[in-house]
Protein backbone atom coordinates (compact mmCIF):
# COMPACT_ATOMS: atom_id res chain seq x y z
CA UNK A 1 0.00 0.00 0.00
CA UNK A 2 1.44 3.40 -1.07
CA UNK A 3 2.29 5.84 1.68
CA UNK A 4 0.09 8.87 1.98
CA UNK A 5 1.71 12.09 0.73
CA UNK A 6 0.56 15.66 0.68
CA UNK A 7 1.60 18.37 -1.74
CA UNK A 8 1.47 22.06 -1.08
CA UNK A 9 -0.86 23.71 -3.56
CA UNK A 10 -1.01 27.46 -3.94
CA UNK A 11 -4.59 28.60 -3.90
CA UNK A 12 -6.06 30.76 -6.64
CA UNK A 13 -6.48 33.61 -4.13
CA UNK A 14 -2.79 33.44 -3.20
CA UNK A 15 -1.80 33.54 -6.87
CA UNK A 16 -3.98 36.61 -7.41
CA UNK A 17 -2.47 38.32 -4.38
CA UNK A 18 1.06 37.60 -5.64
CA UNK A 19 0.18 38.95 -9.09
CA UNK A 20 -1.35 42.04 -7.56
CA UNK A 21 1.75 42.59 -5.42
CA UNK A 22 3.99 42.40 -8.49
CA UNK A 23 1.73 44.79 -10.40
CA UNK A 24 1.77 47.29 -7.52
CA UNK A 25 5.56 47.15 -7.38
CA UNK A 26 5.71 47.72 -11.13
CA UNK A 27 3.40 50.74 -10.84
CA UNK A 28 5.47 52.16 -7.98
CA UNK A 29 8.66 51.63 -9.99
CA UNK A 30 7.12 53.28 -13.07
CA UNK A 31 5.87 56.26 -11.04
CA UNK A 32 9.24 56.63 -9.31
CA UNK A 33 11.10 56.87 -12.62
CA UNK A 34 8.67 59.43 -14.04
CA UNK A 35 9.39 61.73 -11.08
CA UNK A 36 13.14 61.82 -11.86
CA UNK A 37 14.17 64.53 -14.32
CA UNK A 38 17.85 64.48 -13.42
CA UNK A 39 19.76 61.82 -15.41
CA UNK A 40 21.86 60.65 -12.49
CA UNK A 41 18.89 60.47 -10.13
CA UNK A 42 16.89 58.60 -12.79
CA UNK A 43 19.52 55.89 -13.15
CA UNK A 44 20.14 55.67 -9.41
CA UNK A 45 16.41 55.06 -8.95
CA UNK A 46 16.42 52.55 -11.81
CA UNK A 47 19.28 50.68 -10.12
CA UNK A 48 17.67 50.47 -6.68
CA UNK A 49 14.11 49.93 -7.94
CA UNK A 50 15.05 47.51 -10.69
CA UNK A 51 16.81 45.21 -8.24
CA UNK A 52 13.37 44.26 -6.88
CA UNK A 53 12.70 42.48 -10.18
CA UNK A 54 16.20 41.48 -11.30
CA UNK A 55 19.49 41.22 -9.39
CA UNK A 56 22.24 43.39 -10.88
CA UNK A 57 25.04 45.49 -9.36
CA UNK A 58 25.59 48.39 -11.73
CA UNK A 59 24.24 50.31 -14.68
CA UNK A 60 26.14 51.97 -17.50
CA UNK A 61 24.50 54.57 -19.72
CA UNK A 62 26.18 55.41 -23.04
CA UNK A 63 24.75 58.65 -24.40
CA UNK A 64 23.91 59.13 -28.06
CA UNK A 65 23.50 62.72 -29.32
CA UNK A 66 22.13 63.98 -25.99
CA UNK A 67 23.00 63.54 -22.35
CA UNK A 68 26.27 62.20 -20.98
CA UNK A 69 27.85 58.84 -20.25
CA UNK A 70 27.20 57.61 -16.70
CA UNK A 71 28.13 54.68 -14.48
CA UNK A 72 25.89 54.06 -11.48
CA UNK A 73 26.70 51.30 -9.03
CA UNK A 74 29.56 48.87 -9.55
CA UNK A 75 31.47 47.88 -12.67
CA UNK A 76 31.15 44.14 -13.23
CA UNK A 77 32.35 41.46 -15.67
CA UNK A 78 29.05 40.49 -17.30
CA UNK A 79 26.75 42.96 -19.04
CA UNK A 80 23.37 42.96 -20.72
CA UNK A 81 23.17 45.82 -23.21
CA UNK A 82 20.04 47.44 -24.66
CA UNK A 83 19.82 50.11 -27.37
CA UNK A 84 16.94 52.46 -26.58
CA UNK A 85 14.94 54.32 -29.21
CA UNK A 86 11.78 56.40 -29.15
CA UNK A 87 10.32 56.71 -32.61
CA UNK A 88 13.30 57.54 -34.79
CA UNK A 89 15.29 59.09 -31.95
CA UNK A 90 18.30 57.30 -30.51
CA UNK A 91 18.20 57.67 -26.71
CA UNK A 92 21.51 55.88 -26.12
CA UNK A 93 22.17 52.48 -24.55
CA UNK A 94 21.86 50.98 -21.07
CA UNK A 95 23.98 48.06 -19.86
CA UNK A 96 23.12 46.12 -16.71
CA UNK A 97 26.23 44.83 -14.92
CA UNK A 98 26.91 41.95 -12.53
CA UNK A 99 29.39 39.14 -11.82
CA UNK A 100 27.13 36.32 -13.02
CA UNK A 101 25.92 35.98 -16.62
CA UNK A 102 22.24 36.74 -17.31
CA UNK A 103 20.06 33.81 -18.41
CA UNK A 104 17.24 33.93 -20.98
CA UNK A 105 14.49 34.55 -18.43
CA UNK A 106 16.45 37.38 -16.82
CA UNK A 107 17.06 38.92 -20.24
CA UNK A 108 13.30 39.04 -20.80
CA UNK A 109 12.76 40.70 -17.42
CA UNK A 110 15.50 43.22 -18.22
CA UNK A 111 13.87 43.96 -21.56
CA UNK A 112 10.60 44.81 -19.79
CA UNK A 113 12.49 47.06 -17.38
CA UNK A 114 13.91 48.93 -20.37
CA UNK A 115 10.40 49.61 -21.64
CA UNK A 116 9.67 51.20 -18.26
CA UNK A 117 12.61 53.62 -18.47
CA UNK A 118 12.17 54.71 -22.11
CA UNK A 119 9.82 57.67 -21.59
CA UNK A 120 11.38 58.83 -18.29
CA UNK A 121 14.75 58.84 -20.08
CA UNK A 122 13.36 61.02 -22.87
CA UNK A 123 12.02 63.47 -20.26
CA UNK A 124 15.36 63.47 -18.43
CA UNK A 125 17.23 64.14 -21.68
CA UNK A 126 14.95 67.10 -22.45
CA UNK A 127 15.58 68.41 -18.94
CA UNK A 128 19.31 67.88 -19.45
CA UNK A 129 19.21 69.89 -22.70
CA UNK A 130 17.49 72.82 -20.96
CA UNK A 131 19.87 72.63 -18.04
CA UNK A 132 22.93 72.55 -20.30
CA UNK A 133 21.67 75.60 -22.20
CA UNK A 134 21.48 77.61 -18.97
CA UNK A 135 24.89 76.35 -17.91
CA UNK A 136 26.79 76.98 -21.15
CA UNK A 137 29.54 79.55 -21.58
CA UNK A 138 28.66 81.77 -24.54
CA UNK A 139 32.27 82.22 -25.74
CA UNK A 140 33.42 78.60 -25.77
CA UNK A 141 30.28 76.47 -25.68
CA UNK A 142 31.65 74.71 -22.59
CA UNK A 143 29.83 74.27 -19.31
CA UNK A 144 30.13 77.36 -17.10
CA UNK A 145 30.70 78.09 -13.42
CA UNK A 146 27.06 77.38 -12.56
CA UNK A 147 27.42 73.93 -14.08
CA UNK A 148 30.66 73.34 -12.19
CA UNK A 149 28.94 74.17 -8.91
CA UNK A 150 26.32 71.51 -9.69
CA UNK A 151 28.46 68.81 -11.29
CA UNK A 152 31.46 68.79 -8.98
CA UNK A 153 29.61 67.62 -5.83
CA UNK A 154 27.70 65.08 -7.90
CA UNK A 155 30.83 63.57 -9.45
CA UNK A 156 32.49 63.44 -6.04
CA UNK A 157 29.49 61.58 -4.63
CA UNK A 158 29.43 59.09 -7.52
CA UNK A 159 33.18 58.46 -7.26
CA UNK A 160 32.90 57.74 -3.55
CA UNK A 161 29.90 55.47 -3.97
CA UNK A 162 31.67 53.43 -6.66
CA UNK A 163 35.00 53.64 -4.79
CA UNK A 164 36.68 54.93 -7.96
CA UNK A 165 39.34 57.63 -8.36
CA UNK A 166 38.46 61.12 -9.57
CA UNK A 167 41.01 63.67 -10.73
CA UNK A 168 40.52 67.43 -10.93
CA UNK A 169 42.51 69.68 -13.23
CA UNK A 170 42.61 73.49 -13.46
CA UNK A 171 44.17 74.93 -16.63
CA UNK A 172 45.07 78.58 -17.00
CA UNK A 173 46.18 80.15 -20.29
CA UNK A 174 49.37 82.09 -19.55
CA UNK A 175 49.19 85.89 -19.85
CA UNK A 176 45.85 85.65 -21.60
CA UNK A 177 44.86 89.17 -20.58
CA UNK A 178 47.64 90.54 -22.80
CA UNK A 179 45.83 89.23 -25.90
CA UNK A 180 42.79 91.38 -25.14
CA UNK A 181 45.00 94.31 -24.22
CA UNK A 182 47.13 94.23 -27.38
CA UNK A 183 44.85 92.65 -29.97
CA UNK A 184 41.27 93.31 -28.85
CA UNK A 185 38.31 91.27 -27.68
CA UNK A 186 37.71 89.67 -31.08
CA UNK A 187 41.09 87.95 -31.15
CA UNK A 188 40.69 87.00 -27.47
CA UNK A 189 37.31 85.39 -28.19
CA UNK A 190 38.83 83.41 -31.08
CA UNK A 191 41.64 82.31 -28.77
CA UNK A 192 39.17 81.08 -26.09
CA UNK A 193 37.29 79.07 -28.71
CA UNK A 194 40.50 77.58 -30.14
CA UNK A 195 41.76 76.52 -26.71
CA UNK A 196 38.38 75.04 -25.72
CA UNK A 197 38.17 73.03 -28.95
CA UNK A 198 41.74 71.77 -28.53
CA UNK A 199 41.08 70.63 -24.95
CA UNK A 200 37.78 68.93 -25.74
CA UNK A 201 39.47 67.02 -28.55
CA UNK A 202 41.89 65.44 -26.06
CA UNK A 203 39.36 64.37 -23.41
CA UNK A 204 37.13 61.31 -23.16
CA UNK A 205 33.35 61.55 -23.35
CA UNK A 206 33.15 60.57 -19.69
CA UNK A 207 35.29 63.59 -18.71
CA UNK A 208 33.78 67.04 -18.25
CA UNK A 209 35.33 70.40 -19.11
CA UNK A 210 34.19 73.77 -17.71
CA UNK A 211 35.14 77.42 -18.11
CA UNK A 212 35.19 78.92 -14.66
CA UNK A 213 34.34 82.43 -13.52
CA UNK A 214 38.11 83.04 -13.15
CA UNK A 215 38.57 82.43 -16.92
CA UNK A 216 40.22 79.09 -16.32
CA UNK A 217 39.40 75.65 -17.66
CA UNK A 218 38.42 73.02 -15.10
CA UNK A 219 38.43 69.34 -16.11
CA UNK A 220 36.90 66.47 -14.13
CA UNK A 221 38.53 63.17 -15.08
CA UNK A 222 36.46 60.17 -14.01
CA UNK A 223 38.06 56.85 -12.99
CA UNK A 224 41.48 58.53 -13.16
CA UNK A 225 44.22 58.41 -10.54
CA UNK A 226 46.95 61.01 -10.11
CA UNK A 227 49.51 59.26 -12.34
CA UNK A 228 47.12 58.99 -15.27
CA UNK A 229 45.96 62.56 -14.64
CA UNK A 230 49.56 63.75 -14.97
CA UNK A 231 49.77 62.12 -18.38
CA UNK A 232 46.51 63.72 -19.48
CA UNK A 233 47.52 67.11 -18.05
CA UNK A 234 50.84 67.03 -19.88
CA UNK A 235 49.05 66.25 -23.14
CA UNK A 236 46.49 69.03 -22.59
CA UNK A 237 49.14 71.53 -21.63
CA UNK A 238 51.02 70.81 -24.87
CA UNK A 239 47.76 70.98 -26.84
CA UNK A 240 47.20 74.57 -25.75
CA UNK A 241 50.59 75.56 -27.19
CA UNK A 242 49.04 76.50 -30.50
CA UNK A 243 48.81 79.52 -32.73
CA UNK A 244 45.64 81.56 -32.99
CA UNK A 245 45.39 83.53 -36.23
CA UNK A 246 42.96 86.36 -36.80
CA UNK A 247 43.53 88.29 -40.02
CA UNK A 248 47.02 89.80 -39.58
CA UNK A 249 47.36 88.82 -35.91
CA UNK A 250 49.05 85.61 -34.73
CA UNK A 251 49.25 84.62 -31.05
CA UNK A 252 51.19 81.68 -29.66
CA UNK A 253 49.66 80.42 -26.41
CA UNK A 254 50.96 78.40 -23.49
CA UNK A 255 49.18 77.05 -20.41
CA UNK A 256 49.87 76.21 -16.79
CA UNK A 257 48.04 73.40 -15.06
CA UNK A 258 47.36 72.21 -11.51
CA UNK A 259 45.96 68.78 -10.74
CA UNK A 260 44.97 66.71 -7.73
CA UNK A 261 42.85 63.66 -6.91
CA UNK A 262 39.80 63.28 -4.73
CA UNK A 263 40.29 62.48 -1.07
CA UNK A 264 37.48 60.83 0.84
CA UNK A 265 37.42 63.79 3.28
CA UNK A 266 37.24 66.49 0.61
CA UNK A 267 34.38 68.88 0.18
CA UNK A 268 34.08 70.67 -3.23
CA UNK A 269 35.81 73.83 -2.00
CA UNK A 270 38.80 71.96 -0.60
CA UNK A 271 39.08 69.77 -3.70
CA UNK A 272 39.09 72.80 -6.00
CA UNK A 273 41.42 74.81 -3.80
CA UNK A 274 44.04 72.07 -3.91
CA UNK A 275 43.98 72.01 -7.74
CA UNK A 276 44.22 75.82 -7.77
CA UNK A 277 47.22 75.46 -5.49
CA UNK A 278 48.89 73.42 -8.21
CA UNK A 279 48.07 76.04 -10.85
CA UNK A 280 49.49 78.84 -8.69
CA UNK A 281 52.65 76.80 -8.11
CA UNK A 282 53.07 76.19 -11.85
CA UNK A 283 52.70 79.91 -12.54
CA UNK A 284 55.16 80.93 -9.84
CA UNK A 285 57.75 78.47 -11.09
CA UNK A 286 57.83 79.70 -14.67
CA UNK A 287 54.45 78.83 -16.25
CA UNK A 288 53.90 76.52 -19.23
CA UNK A 289 54.06 73.46 -16.94
CA UNK A 290 52.03 71.01 -14.84
CA UNK A 291 52.09 70.71 -11.05
CA UNK A 292 50.34 67.97 -9.05
CA UNK A 293 49.29 68.54 -5.44
CA UNK A 294 48.89 65.43 -3.26
CA UNK A 295 45.88 65.10 -0.99
CA UNK A 296 47.98 65.49 2.15
CA UNK A 297 49.23 68.90 0.96
CA UNK A 298 48.07 71.62 3.40
CA UNK A 299 45.65 74.00 1.75
CA UNK A 300 45.84 77.45 3.24
CA UNK A 301 44.34 80.74 2.18
CA UNK A 302 47.17 81.91 -0.04
CA UNK A 303 45.58 81.02 -3.40
CA UNK A 304 45.75 84.14 -5.52
CA UNK A 305 43.64 84.05 -8.71
CA UNK A 306 45.27 87.31 -9.81
CA UNK A 307 48.46 85.39 -10.67
CA UNK A 308 47.45 85.04 -14.32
Amino acid sequence: MAANSTASVTSFADVKRQQLDVQLKQLEFHALLHRKLDLTHLFESFLTGGQVFLPFDGLEFAAADRGRDLLVGDQRQHRLRFELELGEEDLGSISLLRDKAFDTKEARIASRLMETVRYPLENALEHYDALVQSMTDSDTGLLNQKALDVELPREMRLARRAEQPLALMVIGVDYFESITEHHGSGVASDAWQAVAAALVGQLRRSDTLFRSENDEFVALLTVTDIDDALIVADRLQKTVALSVDDENVSCVLTASCGITRLDMNDDPQRFLKRAHKGLSKARRQGRNQVKAIPVEFPVGNDFDPSVA
